[in-house]
């Protein structure tokens, strides 16, 4: 069997676990992969020993002799599972056995993770960082868990350095985005890292140096807005936008519309609003529609108001982000009030109930108006 065969039997069976198919239907890709398994191959046992425990879990004699071969072989998902497996799911045998082969195998999972880090593996330091706090050895204390995750969280900043010296400008904003974000650091350590804002600012400046183009002009005006100055931000902001990096118009239309970095200009934040939602951004449809509202850079139109409104509220495919319940509150505003529309309680009263239910505080003010009293029994 050549490699090509066995990653698309291997991607069965992991469907087939993923899913909790049938384990019959994965059955022939398990008896084609077995051979390999037997003459050594690692992704063959750990993909095995997740088929049998997935769908034999009563039977760790199935299971266990394939995760343990991958472990000894230094599958990493195989380590992980044998240490969470004895720590955590394991009820067939003494607590203290359980917990000597459940540390044994955690220790192994740090000392595997600790090798790849010390050849530069980023996610393997990152790995480490991330469990120190979250799933430390049970000898260790919580404080010295959280100390090894800052000194980990330091390591990794050292592999970044290493890569972004030698390595691509894409590596020297991995090393920036480290350094002013903490790259995925738990909460429970970020206040301890030291501030290192002043090394990301400079890091972005010679990326924007290096490449001139929209999107590091973008991400400096971000850095420049949080660290410098909003006028330096709207400058960045400005070179994006005028590259055509249709990301930043957003950002130009705000500064205009509130004066941040910029004398503030209605009629340019329109315009910049009007580019922004024509390049698909549907954010700015708020905005525009506030421009709209409040004739800000326009005549006041509440019927293009509306229609923006009623576009982000009514579109399903933006239900998972926050900025919707805005567009329900400012529908139940238009109809309580009767902007650009008759007045329609009704039609009010559901739409800050429809807010309200996406955690929109100033709908859940606005349900407790006396009009509403008849609507609420």
């Amino acid at each position: 069997m050549n490699g090509k065969e066995l990653s698309e039997y291997l991607k069965i069976i992991k469907q087939s676990v993923a899913d909790f198919d049938d384990p019959e239907q994965a059955r022939p890709a398990v008896e084609a992969i077995t051979p390999a398994a037997e003459q050594g191959n690692a992704r063959a046992q750990y993909m095995l020993g997740m088929y049998y425990y997935t769908f034999y879990s009563e039977d760790s004699s199935r299971f266990l002799p394939w995760m343990e071969r991958a472990a000894e072989s230094d599958n990493l998902q195989a380590i992980k599972f044998l240490a969470d497996y004895y720590r955590f799911i394991c009820d067939d045998m003494e607590q203290e056995q359980r917990q000597t082969l459940g540390r044994k195998w955690l220790y192994r999972m740090i000392d595997l993770l600790k090798k790849k880090a010390d050849k530069g593996v980023v996610s393997a330091a990152k790995s480490l960082m991330n469990l120190y706090v979250h799933d430390r050895p049970c000898d260790m204390t919580e404080t010295e868990g959280r100390e090894a995750a800052l000194a980990w969280h330091e390591r990794l900043i050292e592999i970044l350095r290493a890569k972004a010296e030698k390595g691509t400008v894409k590596d020297k904003k991995n090393l920036a985005d480290a350094l002013y974000n903490g790259c995925d650091v738990p909460e429970e350590i970020d206040s301890n890292l030291p501030d290192r804002a002043d090394d990301a600012v400079r890091l972005y400046e010679e990326i924007s140096d290096e490449k001139k183009d929209g999107a590091s002009y973008y991400d400096l005006g971000r850095m420049y807005s949080r660290e410098v100055s909003e006028e330096k931000a709207f400058e960045c902001y400005m070179k994006a936008a005028e590259m055509g990096y249709t990301e930043a118009y957003y950002n130009v239309a705000n500064a205009y519309l509130n004066g941040e970095g910029v004398e503030r200009d209605f009629d340019k934040a329109f315009e910049w609003f009007q580019k922004a939602v024509d390049s698909g951004d549907t954010y700015a449809k708020l905005k525009l529609a506030q421009c709209y509202k409040r004739g800000a850079g326009c005549e006041r139109d509440y019927a293009a108001a509306m229609a923006l409104y009623q576009q982000v509220a009514g579109d399903k495919n933006l239900r998972r982000y926050s900025f919707v319940d805005e567009a329900e509150y400012e529908l139940g505003n238009m109809y309580l009030k009767g902007l650009g529309v008759e007045v329609d309680l009704r039609k009010a009263y559901d739409y800050f109930k429809l807010a309200a239910s996406h955690d929109n505080r100033a709908a859940e003010n606005a349900l407790n108006n006396k009009k509403f009293r008849d609507f609420q029994r």
